[in-house]
């Protein structure tokens, strides 16, 4: 059984009814109750490190799921006099309007309404653990969003294995954009949690370790690293992007419903269409035929050209891939950013601290990020490329219990509607995955049910 047990007034005692310890928390009969202590604060650095009082906060017990709900107090501090020890991630949230940003930090923002978000993973609670400290930032808000990532694929049988993968980009803003010269990124880090001479104490890689990236803990901190970084084509006006409307970027601008023939001449059949999805109307696809050839390599031999879609650009590749795979292993994050030719360019390009011989990654300086989201497995076994105050949390496929759905299901990540104004559909953007996005079957241009 798993429960949800809600903190109304601090201090507070942790109750547990209606089932057995063992039931609600994955211990045995002698687990006894510890003490713990959450704090809560603002990024230091950007907004001076402040108390986080009345913050939303969520500890999750990794084994059962049970879920524990409470606020901080005027001190920014949740303590628990009795809680089970066990392994809890937990999430931390706050928003506040403009108004009140203003008067508690004296400066302005721009937004009516800022979000702050912060995450711990596989925190430890016991005996010899009592208390942890959770940061919140504040994510930039951006008029372009990162809207839905069909990173599942459908049936290696009877669909398109992996061909049909798409990315869907959303102007969340009122007026028009130009979506020319847009880059889209997916972002290197460790695959698994433990952790090494090579890594955080998180399990991510500690990229100051780096051949040539000697700059210290800001590596870790004011950077990401991409193995895949491509652009949007345009000479700055062609591609405009309306309120409330979106651009499809394929893998494969093509119909996944119909048979075709591959590179080879031969037909690839589709058992179940209504498993996969028709990309013959996208915006851009990332062809890559061009560019393997022109690097001494060979096209993918299902990676079929649509010449009435215009190529994404390939700025680097450090993948091992011969086609855009968004990966329903791996799980890497997604970033759009905007740059200069020239600012790009004079990316740094190093290693992982793992393979100091290996491919060479892009360094993109965090500033530049417009959006971002993480994505990741039910069980986190690997830690998140992203830093808080991009994406907060993370987000995966999973049906309406949480329970996550299978690779090759059909399912992609959306976000979920804030809003309709004037019919202009309004997206949540809070900088905070988990509450920002949901399931659907993958559908290019759809939307959230309301």
């Amino acid at each position: 059984m798993k429960n949800i047990i809600t903190y109304l007034f601090l201090p507070l005692f942790l109750l547990i009814t209606g089932c057995k310890r063992e039931d609600d928390f994955g211990g045995g009969g002698d687990l006894q109750p510890v003490p713990f202590t959450i704090a809560a604060k603002y990024d230091a650095e950007k907004l001076g490190g402040k108390k986080a009082a009345n913050a939303d906060i969520i500890l999750e017990n990794t084994s059962t799921g049970d879920k524990i709900i409470g606020k901080t107090d005027a001190n920014g501090e949740l303590k628990f006099e009795a809680i089970l020890p066990g392994t809890y991630n937990i999430t931390a949230e706050s928003k506040m309007t403009k108004q009140e940003y203003q008067d508690f930090f004296g400066s302005s923002v721009a937004s009516s309404e800022v979000h702050f978000g912060g995450m711990q993973e596989k925190v430890i609670i016991n005996a010899n653990i009592s208390s942890t400290v959770i940061t919140l930032s504040s994510g930039r808000v951006g008029d372009l969003v990162i809207k839905q990532v069909y990173y599942a694929g459908s049936s290696t049988t009877e669909g398109a294995v992996f061909r049909d993968h798409f990315l869907e980009i959303y102007n969340n803003s009122e007026e028009t954009i130009f979506a020319d010269g847009l880059y889209i990124a997916l972002l290197e880090g460790n695959t698994n949690s433990n952790v090494a001479s090579y890594t955080l104490a998180n399990g991510q890689y500690d990229w100051s370790q780096s051949t040539g990236n000697n700059i210290g803990g800001t590596a870790n901190t004011d950077y990401v690293y991409a193995n895949i970084v491509i652009k949007i084509p345009g000479s700055g006006n062609q591609y405009p992007v309306l309120p409330g409307k979106s651009i499809v970027i394929a893998q494969t601008a093509i119909n996944h419903k119909a048979p075709y023939d591959n590179l080879n001449g031969q037909s690839v059949p589709i058992k179940k269409p209504e498993l996969t999805v028709d990309l013959s109307g996208a915006d851009f696809e990332t062809y890559l035929g061009d560019y393997l050839t022109a690097n001494g390599g060979s096209p993918y031999m299902y990676d079929i050209q649509n010449v009435m879609v215009p190529d994404m650009q390939i700025v680097h590749w450090a993948a091992a891939s011969k086609d855009l795979l968004l990966s329903p292993t791996s799980r890497p994050a997604f970033i759009i950013f905007k740059a200069s030719p020239d600012e790009v360019s004079a990316f740094a390009k190093v290693p992982s601290p793992k393979n100091l011989t290996g491919s060479l990654f892009a360094r993109i300086p965090k500033k530049m990020i417009i959006d971002g989201v993480d994505t990741t497995d039910k069980e986190l076994k690997a830690p998140k490329d992203l830093p808080a105050d991009i994406d907060a949390t993370r987000a995966f496929i999973k049906d309406e219990t949480g329970a996550p759905y299978p690779d090759y299901s059909s399912y992609s990540i959306i976000r979920k509607i804030k809003e309709v104004i004037n019919g202009r559909v309004v997206l949540m953007d809070t900088n905070n995955s988990q509450n920002d996005f949901t399931t659907i079957k993958a559908n290019p241009r759809g939307n959230a049910p309301l």
